[in-house]
């Protein structure tokens, strides 16, 4: 059992049918996603697709200009018990108004905490700064794509983290990085897909996975089972999620 530990399905959805692309995927052995909605548009998707395959977060991205949710959406969703976490949310360099995420990123943050949910992290950049805000905050997070320094990841890795493999890392500029992850012992794998990274011709997406997966064991050297099981075990540890 593989786990799409984060993508796009409602975005993705606006240009393919997503049904046969679930069903094709769980054929093949990708059993659950873990989706972001970043656009009020993309809420009534999850809200009436009642797969028990996908479990939805939302959050205000701090690095995505068409993201229009507000506080007052996701704390809505939060009461309702709608989304499994809050995110994707944090910190990215490529945006200048550093004061805005940091607000933004602890109004939302106060919000997990008030409804015991895990986050789901975007931190490009601003490590040091992430850690020192994220540290006042014992909640369960996921660091979705990180591809940042190896000592940046090990700030965030003093957090209760567990933390997404994507073909970011699997580079060989990025082996030291992949190789911690791996010893930490706490990941998933992750497409990360949107209908903006769909290949032309490209029939099913979705199964992207499978070559992140074959390639990160065969970069590791360890065994297929073990990673399968690693990844199975840190889902359910940071969802919840038993069965």
């Amino acid at each position: 059992m593989l786990i799409d530990a984060h993508c796009h399905l409602a975005n993705l959805a606006e240009t393919m049918s997503l049904p046969g692309l679930l069903e094709e995927a769980s054929n093949k052995g990708i059993m659950r996603f873990l989706s972001s909605a970043l656009r009020r548009s993309e809420l009534g998707f999850y809200q009436n697709l009642n797969d028990p395959r996908v479990k939805f977060s939302a959050g205000i991205h701090p690095n995505f200009p068409v993201c229009d949710l507000a506080l007052d959406d996701v704390s809505a969703l939060c009461a309702s018990r709608q989304i499994w976490a809050i995110g994707e949310i944090g910190l990215d360099r490529y945006n200048k108004d550093l004061d805005s995420q940091r607000r933004i990123l602890e109004d939302q943050l106060h919000l997990a905490d008030k409804y015991g949910l895990p986050v789901v992290l975007h931190i490009v950049g601003h490590q040091q700064l992430a850690w020192e805000v994220l540290r006042q905050y014992p909640l369960r997070y996921l660091v979705h794509g990180y591809a940042g320094s190896v000592e940046g990841f090990r700030l965030l890795a003093r957090l209760d983290s567990w933390f997404t493999i994507s073909s970011r890392i699997l580079r060989a500029d990025k082996a030291a990085l992949f190789k911690a992850m791996l010893e930490h012992g706490r990941y998933l794998f992750e497409t990360d897909i949107t209908q903006y990274y769909v290949y032309p011709g490209e029939k099913n997406p979705l199964l992207r996975l499978l070559d992140v997966f074959e390639r990160s064991v065969k970069l590791s050297g360890r065994d297929g089972a073990e990673l399968a099981e690693t990844q199975l075990r840190s889902y359910r540890e940071l969802t919840g999620e038993l069965s």
